[in-house]
Order: structure tokens, then C-alpha cells, then sequence
């Protein structure tokens, strides 16, 4: 992607700038009048003008997000303005164009089509697509990914807290695990496993504290300490619901049926009669068995020697008589027998049938209690539902609760699992990838070199392996200790911005081919600039095709003892740059 030309519509709001290859400056450049003091060059529009090329790439555009550009429209000075930013991907040229009173719609494709405008997010996918998309990629490429990429080569500073001092964290809001998989598209090397490791942090990042805030809601909501004890309670719910259902259904079955502590006194009467009545045939019972077992063997034959000695025909007489009397006995108990057996079944049977009666009206009688005790347990059938329902949502909301947290447990443990693997793939990873890592160090080691000779260096660049941290690859860029002060900080920025954008062009696969520095020489060492100048010249004339988009004050970034002034001085630069302002001519005047 190459930028051709941006413009306003209508074109009075700014004249049409036209991008070139190679350094394009935008420079903001004093004026100085005899007798006058010199101006600020603050607030002319040099950051302005980049968030315009920003708004056509379809940046957020909110108060918090982009300040200018909204306070600008707020003002007027916007309203009924569209921007228009031609490029050139692959030969083919295209333009978008964006209005910023409908900055969520805007248009995309081939320079002179009519415009018919879309839903940006549509747009931001083709666009994305246009841009990046390469269909020889090993790894995971989203065209959901637009303001995700592009970020990389449009710095820009929103405030003065903006230093570019990471050039691996350039969007600061996201994590290391989510660029990584950035950075390695970029770079066009395999990013599956990053991406992978993004999407594990990322159900991490929710899981966690999904997990500690249902534990809490568990502990808390029902006062128990642990899981053992959530689910003591559903029992103890359930136990309950089920005895107020009960009493509930004994309650309606009491008026249905008209019971009152009348009946149950006439019940308990009856069975009292009815176990008086068993005990008098069980007496009877007795008495018969009794009775069957008297004993009538007496001993005759005593009877008779005790009376022989007196008379001895007196003694038979006696004798004959009590056998007599013996077998009428025996005769008479043997005919009884069977009347009293006979009378001990019936008599049974009796105390068999009553018992079952007994049985069944204190079973009537217990029912009557039960609808006694609920009548006089729930006053309010309309409360007791209400009661009944709480308890049925406690333990629902608490059994649901209870599932949630055990399928999340069991969902991070999977990802715990699947994060383990990842953990023993990243070394295969490191080894697959050690050419790559190489020529991206040579080219890196060179940028680096040529703009800081003094602090030369014959590696300056790895990509680590960090498995015990969340984003288990580490992108190290100029680490010694020589770079690591804020003014060299944004030098990594640029050494490592323009290395990736040069191994592009080197490699030959879809990326810009530009890059818009913001303010990024605040506080550098100007014979970096114009070390910098000369690597940019010279790569230009290799034929690499690259725009190098800075912004550059001339006071503050320049001055007569700049060095080598034949080569950059602020004559030269005023005459390269594609857009001049001075605090007279500002980007969109008065503001």
C-alpha cells in the first residue's frame, strides 16, 4: 500500500496534499518577522493533518479517541466534510472517502467509481483485506483486524502521555499476548500458535473472574463457606419445599372435605371401644385355652387301697365309681373341645378384623391431625405459595449457581490443559522459526547500526521463549542498556518500524509500504536525523518503493549547528515537504 493523495470535500478546508516516495515531510516552519516574537509552533496542524489520513483509514472517531478532529467538527469547521485518501495497493488504485457527519458509513473502491457508501464496519473489512490479506500466509490473518494492524504504521501522538518508547507494545491498551500474533503477521511468519495463546488468555481473562464472582455470590448469598455446604443446603431446600407442599395440599384437602377436631374425638372414641372390645375376646380367649387344660387324672387305684381296709366291697363300689365319674369328665371336655375351639377362631378372627379397623380409622384419625396441624400452621394460602416459590427459586438459583461455577471449573481446566501444550510447542516453534528470526536480526542490526554507529552492535533483536508467562514469546528489541533512556527509546521505535517495513519490502509479501511518525525525534539526538535522512536517501535509490511520513518542527528539531547543513537544513526540508505550516497558515485556520 502506497499513499497517492488525501483531500477535503468541499477542497476549501485544506489544499490536497500529494505523498511521494521516500521522506514526507510535514513541517512546521517559524516565521519571523523583524521587531515580532517568534511563534509557537504548537496546535498549526501537523498532528491534525495525520489524523485526517487516520480518519480515512477509518480510526474511532469519539472525543476520547480523537480530540482534534472532534473538537474541529464540534466547532463547525468539519461539519459537511468528507475526507478522501487515494492509495495504491498492488498496482491498482484505489480511493475511500469518509464523512464526518456520518463518520460510521464511508466509501471504498476503484478511483473514479461512484460512491456509494456503506456500514463501516463492511468497509474496514475490505479495506483490511485489500491491505493485508495474503493468500500464501501460513498462519491466522482476521479481516476483523484492520485497527489492529494499521496502529503499527500510523503513530500518532493523541497526548503528550504518547511517547512510542515500546516498539513492540504500539497500541498500549492491548496485551503482549494479543500483539505477538500481530507482530508475527507482520512479519509474515506463522502466528497460529500465538493466536492460540491469545484465545487461551483471553477465556482465562474471562473465566477467572466469572468463577471467584459466582463462588462469592455462592458464599455470600447463602451463607455457607464451601461447595460441600451449598449443597447441604439444596438438600435442606428441597426437604423443605417438599414438607410445605405437603402441608400446603393437607391444608386444601381440610375445607374440601370439612374436617374438624369433632370428627377426630369420635374416631378416637371409636377405637377406644374397638380396643376394649379386643381385649374382653382375648380374656375369653384365655379362659378356653384354660379350660382345655385342666387335669383330671386321678390316681383310683390309691383311692381303692385306702378303703379295702375297711371294707373291701365299699372299696370296689367307690373305686367303680370315680372311673365313671373320670370318663364323664374325659367324655364331656372331649365333646366341648371342638365348641371351643371353634369359638377361639371366631373370637380371632374378631380381634383380626377389628385391629384392621383400628388400623385403618387411626390412619383416618393421623390424616386428621395433618390437615389440623396445616390448618393451624398456614393462616394465608396466598403466603404460603409465596414461600413455597421463594424456596423453589433458592434452590434453583442455587443449583444453577452450583452448575455454572462446576462447568466454568471444568471449561478452564480444558484450557489449562490446552495452555500446558502450548507451553512444550513454543521450543519446536523457536527451532522452526530460526532463519526468519535471523534475516528479521540482520536487517534490524543494520537500520540499527547505520543510525547509531557509536553503540554499534552485531545483534540487537530475539524472539524469546517465555512459557511461564502469558504470552509465552517475547519480542526483544535493542535491550542494552545504552537504548533504554526515552529519547533512544523512541530510536528502538523507528530502528524497529522501519526494519519491519523493509523486510517487507525485501520479502515481497502485502503490507504498507509506509510509515507516519509522530513527534518521534522529540528528544532524539539530531545526528540520528540526519543519519536517518541518509539510510532513507540511499535505500531510495536501491529503487525500494516506501514513504517515510514525519512530522518536524524547525525550531526545537533543527538549528544552524545542526551538521552537515548542506545535506538537511530548513530551507531543504521547507522545499521537500509535502505540506509547510506556520502559525499564519494553520491546517484548518483560526483552530
Amino acid at each position: 500500500m502506497i499513499l497517492r493523495r488525501i483531500y477535503s470535500t468541499p477542497a476549501n478546508i485544506f489544499t490536497p496534499v500529494t505523498f511521494k516516495p521516500g521522506i514526507n515531510f510535514i513541517f512546521g516552519q517559524k516565521e519571523v518577522a523583524e521587531g515580532e516574537e517568534k511563534k509557537s509552533l504548537n496546535g498549526i496542524g501537523k498532528s491534525t493533518f495525520l489524523d485526517l489520513i487516520d480518519f480515512a483509514l477509518l480510526s474511532s472517531f469519539t472525543k476520547q479517541s480523537n480530540k482534534r478532529l472532534f473538537a474541529a467538527y464540534n466547532k463547525g469547521i468539519l461539519k459537511g466534510v468528507s475526507i478522501t485518501l487515494e492509495f495504491e495497493v498492488d498496482k491498482k488504485a484505489y480511493q475511500i472517502t469518509r464523512p464526518f457527519d456520518k463518520p460510521n458509513s464511508a466509501f471504498l473502491g476503484k478511483i473514479k467509481e461512484k460512491e456509494i457508501f456503506t456500514d463501516i464496519e463492511n468497509v474496514k473489512e475490505l479495506l483490511c483485506d485489500i491491505i493485508f490479506k495474503r493468500e500464501d500466509y501460513s498462519g491466522y490473518y482476521s479481516n476483523h483486524w484492520l485497527r489492529k494492524l494499521i496502529p503499527f504504521y500510523v503513530k500518532i501522538k493523541k497526548s503528550k502521555r504518547d511517547r512510542f518508547a515500546d516498539p513492540i507494545q504500539y497500541i498500549r491498551e492491548l496485551t503482549e499476548a494479543e500483539l505477538n500474533q500481530y507482530h508475527f503477521f507482520l512479519l509474515n511468519i506463522d502466528n497460529k500458535l500465538s493466536t492460540t495463546n491469545y484465545q487461551v488468555q483471553t477465556d482465562l481473562k474471562r473465566l477467572n473472574p466469572t468463577i471467584s464472582e459466582i463462588s462469592r455470590f455462592i458464599t455470600e448469598s447463602y451463607q455457607v463457606e464451601d461447595f460441600s455446604e451449598a449443597q447441604k443446603k439444596i438438600n435442606s431446600l428441597h426437604y423443605e419445599i417438599s414438607k410445605l407442599e405437603n402441608a400446603i395440599n393437607l391444608f386444601r384437602l381440610s375445607y374440601k372435605y370439612k374436617i374438624d377436631e369433632d370428627k377426630a374425638n369420635k374416631l378416637t372414641e371409636e377405637i377406644k371401644q374397638l380396643w376394649f372390645e379386643n381385649n374382653s375376646d382375648e380374656r375369653k380367649i384365655d379362659s378356653y385355652r384354660d379350660s382345655l387344660r385342666l387335669d383330671i387324672s386321678v390316681k383310683t387305684g390309691h383311692i381303692k387301697r385306702i378303703y379295702e381296709d375297711l371294707n373291701q366291697l365299699l372299696a370296689e363300689n367307690i373305686k367303680k365309681t370315680l372311673d365313671q365319674a373320670i370318663d364323664f369328665r374325659k367324655n364331656l371336655i372331649e365333646s366341648r373341645k371342638e365348641f371351643i375351639e371353634e369359638e377361639i377362631k371366631r373370637l380371632e378372627e374378631n380381634i383380626k378384623n377389628k385391629n384392621e379397623e383400628i388400623n385403618k380409622k387411626e390412619e383416618e384419625r393421623s390424616k386428621i391431625f395433618s390437615f389440623l396441624a396445616a390448618k393451624k400452621a398456614i393462616r394465608d394460602l396466598t403466603e404460603a405459595y409465596a414461600e413455597l416459590d421463594r424456596k423453589k427459586n433458592d434452590a434453583a438459583t442455587l443449583q444453577a449457581k452450583i452448575q455454572i461455577y462446576l462447568d466454568l471449573s471444568q471449561e478452564k481446566k480444558d484450557i489449562q490443559h490446552k495452555e500446558k501444550e502450548i507451553e512444550k510447542s513454543v521450543y519446536q516453534f523457536k527451532m522452526q522459526i530460526q532463519k526468519q528470526e535471523q534475516e528479521l536480526n540482520n536487517v534490524i542490526t543494520t537500520i540499527y547500526n547505520a543510525l547509531y554507529p557509536e553503540i554499534e552492535s552485531s545483534s540487537v533483536f530475539a524472539i524469546d521463549l517465555k512459557p511461564e508467562t502469558k504470552s509465552k514469546i517475547q519480542f526483544n528489541v535493542i535491550t542494552n542498556n545504552e537504548m533504554l533512556s526515552e529519547g533512544k527509546g523512541r530510536g528502538r521505535v523507528l530502528v524497529y518500524d522501519l526494519s519491519v517495513l523493509f523486510y517487507a519490502i525485501e520479502k515481497n509479501f502485502k503490507t504498507p509500504r509506509f510509515l507516519i511518525h509522530d513527534g518521534v525525534f522529540d528528544g532524539m539526538d539530531k545526528t540520528h536525523f540526519i543519519k536517518l535522512y541518509k539510510l532513507l536517501q540511499d535505500e531510495l535509490l536501491k529503487g525500494k518503493q516506501f514513504q517515510y511520513i514525519v512530522t518536524l518542527n524547525e525550531e526545537g528539531t533543527l538549528s544552524d549547528k545542526f551538521g552537515e547543513s548542506e545535506l538537511v537544513n530548513p530551507t531543504k526540508i521547507s522545499e521537500e515537504a509535502i505540506l509547510v505550516l506556520t502559525p499564519t497558515k494553520k491546517l484548518l485556520g483560526a483552530f
